[in-house]
Order: structure tokens, then C-alpha cells, then sequence
């Protein structure tokens, strides 16, 4: 990329914190193109002041974030081209840039989130696994995503890998940021690992609620394979209702008081599924 590369601006602006992803694609839409709008930003509607001072510091960034994925051997799938995710497109939010590493086939056939909690027990593995089982026979067509917390992200991770499914990691930070050998570990079992953050991301407000949104909007249904007390899977479930996307969560109707109260909440917002069987059942594909 160079300086008059309409990736190249559209890198830039995804570096623009002061604007939301929505605002960045009603620029995109506006303008036409990234490259107008960084030529002639006082044209532009509702653009601060503060806003177009922060737009060379932008392009620094981006000069920068070049020579970080060069080195680091990094890609980068822009809006607009056909190796971007075209279901995140659709979505009212979704980012000018994804940043990857690994075999990036986002755009097959059929693509299905498996989510849960970070306390999964051996009912929920065990769903899981016989879930991913039942996706064998389309594996050549199917995305499974995750995140890459333990739990049900690591594994989804574990028994896809070894049943030969492709899958994606969505990482909350940049590539830049520092895990312990544990979640590199877990990384390590994805066939293509993506995030919207520039090298150097670490943590920031809303930091999980961004990246959730990337796990959602990547695919055609979210599975919550456990429930447990806390919100994570109602987060994921609200955005997947959000996105019009396709909702699931298995039933366990033996877990204690404040996890029985989770995973009704859960069931109540979701198709509720007693087997994994019954996915593709209930499962609007076109088969």
C-alpha cells in the first residue's frame, strides 16, 4: 500500500478512535471513497474539529501499522473487496478492516459461532464435540468461529481441530499483544486468526463487546453451548438478535440456582436445543 491507496486511507481511519464504526461507514458511504473524505474532511457532515486534527496523527499510524504486518507477517482484508467477510458487511457495524493470520476463508458456504462460558463442565464438552460431529459431512463448506478464552472457546478449539473443521479465532487486541502460553496455545489450534485491532491494541472500554460483535456478525447462527451466572452469553445472544442471526442454546435444567436463573435467560431469548442433534434440524440452511 501507499499514500494514495484507498486501503491505505482506509486503514487510517479505522485508526480515528474518536469515531464509531458506524460513523467510519457513513463517511465511506458519503464520500464515496476514504481517500475523498481524507482529501476534503471539512465537507463532510458532522465532523469535529477535534476529529480532522487527529487525521494526520491517522495516517502516522497507518505508515506504521504497514511496516508492523510486513514484518510480522500479517494481512489485511479491507470493506468493499470479495475476500472480506461478506456476512460481517451486512452487519450496521462492521469494521473497515480485518486484520489476519492464517488461511482466511471466511466467505464459505455455512458458518456457525459456538459460544459459552469460561466454566464449562464435561455436559457441556460433551455437546460440543457432538455438535462438531454433526458438522462433518459439510466441513469443505463450514466456518465454526470462537473467541479464545477457556471454557467453551477452548474446546470448540480442541475437538475442531481434531475432527478436521476449519475455524477462526477472533482476538480481542492486536496481534502485538503479549498472552501467556496457555492462550497462545489455544490460538495456535485455529486455522486463521482475526481481530480489528492495530498491533499495538491492548485493553480498552467495551473491549469484548467489540470483538463480540465480530464473532456474531462472521456467521449465520451463534450456538451458546453453556449458560453460566453472569451476562457474557446474553451479550452475545442480544447481538445475534441485533444482527438477525439464527439463535441457539442448550438446555440444562440440573445446574444451581444462579446458573439455572442464566440459562433460562438464555433458553428464553434463543431456540433451546436438548441435543446437539437437533441443530441442523432446527437450523434454517439451505441443505
Amino acid at each position: 500500500m501507499d499514500n494514495t491507496d484507498e486501503q491505505f486511507y482506509m486503514l487510517a481511519l479505522s485508526f480515528v478512535e474518536e469515531l464509531s464504526p458506524y460513523h467510519k461507514i457513513k463517511i465511506l458511504e458519503e464520500k464515496g471513497s476514504v481517500e475523498a473524505f481524507f482529501l476534503d474532511p471539512k465537507s463532510t457532515l458532522q465532523i469535529s474539529k477535534t476529529v480532522i486534527a487527529k487525521l494526520q496523527n491517522a495516517i502516522n499510524l497507518a505508515y506504521k501499522e504497514c511496516e508492523l504486518m510486513a514484518n510480522a507477517d500479517i494481512a489485511a482484508s479491507f470493506a468493499r473487496k470479495n475476500d472480506f467477510p461478506f456476512r460481517l458487511q451486512n452487519c450496521p457495524d462492521f469494521p473497515l478492516v480485518m486484520f489476519h493470520k492464517g488461511d482466511f476463508e471466511p466467505n464459505r458456504r455455512f458458518s456457525v459461532s459456538i459460544v459459552g462460558t469460561r466454566k464449562a463442565d464435561k455436559s457441556a464438552e460433551n455437546n460440543v464435540r457432538r455438535l462438531l460431529e454433526t458438522l462433518i459431512p459439510y466441513k469443505n463448506e463450514m466456518v465454526v468461529v470462537t473467541g479464545i478464552a477457556p471454557g467453551v472457546d477452548e474446546m470448540v478449539l480442541n475437538h475442531a481441530s481434531k475432527l478436521g473443521l476449519y475455524t477462526v479465532c477472533v482476538i480481542p487486541h492486536g496481534f502485538g499483544h503479549r498472552y501467556d502460553c496457555t492462550v497462545d496455545k489455544r490460538i495456535s489450534l485455529a486455522n486463521c486468526v482475526v481481530t480489528e485491532k492495530r498491533f499495538y491494541s491492548g485493553y480498552a472500554d467495551k473491549l469484548y463487546e467489540q470483538r463480540n460483535r465480530i464473532i456474531v456478525g462472521m456467521t449465520d447462527a451463534v450456538v451458546v453451548a453453556q449458560a453460566k451466572n453472569g451476562n457474557g452469553a446474553g451479550l452475545y445472544i442480544g447481538k445475534a438478535i441485533d444482527y438477525n442471526r439464527d439463535t441457539f442454546a442448550f438446555v440444562y435444567p440440573n445446574q444451581s440456582d444462579a446458573d439455572e436463573k442464566c440459562n433460562l435467560f438464555v433458553q428464553d431469548q434463543a431456540t433451546p436445543l436438548f441435543s446437539a442433534d437437533e441443530f441442523l434440524e432446527k437450523m434454517v440452511w439451505p441443505w
